[in-house]
């Protein structure tokens, strides 16, 4: 799948069990509903909320320079 309008990278929380996890994500085409087919993850579920911001963040400076 492409991503034709695709949003900034976010960070998305989940539960498992009472551990809160944290992973990066980001809509694949903003024009359409968002749902789990509709979401491109990177990395791995994190435990630490900085960690998965700072990778968000380094995706979103990379997509902004052009760098993939």
């Amino acid at each position: 799948m492409t991503n034709k309008n695709p949003s900034e990278w976010r960070v998305s929380t989940n539960f498992f069990g009472c551990a809160r996890k944290y992973i990066v994500y980001r809509i694949r085409d903003i024009d359409k509903i968002d749902h789990s087919g509709n979401r491109e993850y990177r990395g791995h579920y994190r435990e630490n909320y900085d960690e998965a911001k700072a990778l968000a963040d380094k995706l979103n400076e990379e997509e902004r320079n052009g760098i993939k």
